[in-house]
């Protein structure tokens, strides 16, 4: 794991602004594993995503070539 220091954190709209997806889409995301999030204590604790795991997403969700074209 980086050093908190250096990594910035988003919220889940913020995150699912830049993908152009629902917060709940997001929330599924995080469910499935597919991006990291820490939450806040209690049953209501906010949720952040560090920046680096959405672009580890991002990354490993990009589709090159005819790999990802309109068909």
């Amino acid at each position: 794991m980086t050093e908190l220091s250096t990594d910035r954190f988003l919220t889940v709209q913020e995150v699912a602004g830049i993908l152009r997806v629902s917060r709940w889409s997001v929330g599924r995301y995080i469910g499935a594993g597919a991006l990291e999030a820490i939450k806040g204590d209690g049953p209501n604790g906010s949720i952040r995503i560090p920046l680096r795991s959405l672009h580890a997403y991002i990354e490993a969700h990009t589709v090159a070539g005819a790999e990802g074209g309109a068909r």
